[in-house]
């Protein structure tokens, strides 16, 4: 068994196969990290010339010495403990023949997960101790979460597994006339607008880089303020033939009137008067926009089974429209269709209950997966803690704006 270096024809068809595939474990995430080099390793079986592991690898100098991040993963069975520990034993070989001193993993594997009561369904620490034995330094507070809907109904079975907020936010928008559709010139002009997330040139790569297999989309969600009006006409039109027939009843007095028909009656009051506010809303609406506004927008990534929802924008004057539950809902719903069966809803900072992107996440019926988080695998031992703190330093530096002097020359007298 030895590490290979692969072309990147040879990674790109060997990754798309592979159990432990994310599109971060990419040629086209690859593409996006200009400032590092790009390496595509492979664990070869010479007895009978298969690979057994592969990675992408991205390098960067420090002097004469290397150091290497993974993204995403390993592309390794992490379950075949002895395949793990003969593929990080013999790339730490490898690496330290080429002079590198510490690669940095996301290992973005789970070992934990929590239903939406926050119960756990599943816990694993063998893997932290494969990592222990393996001289994998866990990077502190590195443990992440992240919610995933994973399902394998149909999209109206997996409608009734969202919560009823959710399911009633999307009913809403629907009410409100608004239309997801997407961009097939894949202009990250309008999504620009609407976000500060991400940085423009980012999103520009990503849309330029994931094409094909893993491919990126946007998809936007448009007011339509003409059927919103006409929408709510004949939501208040049902509404008022209904109010008519219990004001008769009202005014019948050999009739009993109940709590409950009292509180029908309230109700139906209630709505008329929301009705008659919503196409209020919806002419001015009209009147501003004829044509349409975008109440928001997202991004995601294909890749082959799964759909990771990226970067998002709204336009906050249309906040109470839930765009954004309209938008995951209608994209959850295609690739259902499709055969898709996981949904990545991206990152939450913890299993706070009371954090409004927790709550808004869960809504979607998935659950929370706690991820082992970053670690280095430490090559050379005695570098390791000279290496880290100055590339610490000059990343730092990098990153530092130094402002120019705007220094006025005084005019000779």
């Amino acid at each position: 068994m030895k590490i290979i270096k692969l072309t990147e024809t040879q990674y790109k068809n060997y990754s798309k196969l592979h159990s432990a595939r994310n599109y971060m474990q990419s040629v086209e995430f690859a593409n996006l990290e200009k400032e590092y080099q790009r390496n595509y390793l492979g664990f070869f079986n010479e007895s009978d010339n298969t690979l057994m592991a592969a990675t992408l690898l991205l390098e960067k100098k420090i002097g004469p010495l290397k150091i290497g991040y993974v993204p995403g993963n390993f592309l390794v069975d992490y379950d075949n403990e002895m395949l793990f520990k003969d593929f990080i034993n013999t790339l730490k070989n490898y690496l330290k023949e080429q002079k590198y001193v510490y690669l940095t993993s996301d290992n973005d594997i789970t070992f934990k997960i929590f239903n939406k009561s926050g119960e756990v369904l599943y816990f694993d620490t063998n893997i932290l101790r494969v990592l222990d034995e393996l001289s994998f330094i866990k990077r502190k507070k590195t443990s992440k979460y992240k919610v995933v809907l994973e399902t394998e109904k149909t999209p109206n079975e997996t409608f009734n597994l969202f919560n009823s907020n959710t399911k009633r936010n999307i009913n809403s928008t629907l009410k409100r006339a608004i239309a997801i559709y997407k961009d097939d010139s894949n202009n990250p002009d309008l999504l620009l607008n609407l976000t500060n997330n991400f940085q423009a040139d980012k999103i520009k790569n990503i849309l330029n880089n994931f094409k094909g297999d893993n491919k990126a989309e946007i998809y936007f969600a448009k007011i339509d303020p003409e059927k919103y009006i006409n929408n709510y006409r004949f939501l208040l039109k049902e509404e008022e033939e209904n109010n008519d027939k219990l004001n008769q009843i009202m005014q019948d007095i050999t009739i009993v009137k109940t709590n409950e028909f009292i509180n029908k009656k309230m109700n139906s009051d209630r709505l008329i008067t929301r009705y008659n506010n919503e196409i209020i809303r919806a002419t001015n609406l009209y009147t501003k926009y004829p044509k349409g506004i975008v109440a928001g927008a997202i991004l995601i990534i294909k890749n082959n089974r799964e759909i990771y929802f990226l970067d998002e924008g709204r336009n906050k004057d249309f906040d109470d429209f839930y765009s954004s539950h309209l938008l995951k809902w209608e994209i959850i719903k295609k690739y259902l269709n499709e055969g898709y069966k996981i949904f990545n809803l991206g990152p939450i900072k913890s299993m706070d209950k009371t954090d409004n992107k927790y709550n808004f996440k869960l809504g979607f019926g998935g659950k929370v997966y706690e991820t082992i988080g970053t670690y280095d695998l430490v090559i050379n031992k005695w570098l390791y803690p000279i290496v880290k703190v100055l590339y610490l330093i000059t990343t730092k530096l990098k990153n530092i704006h130094i402002p120019k002097l705007n220094i006025k020359k005084s005019k000779k007298k």
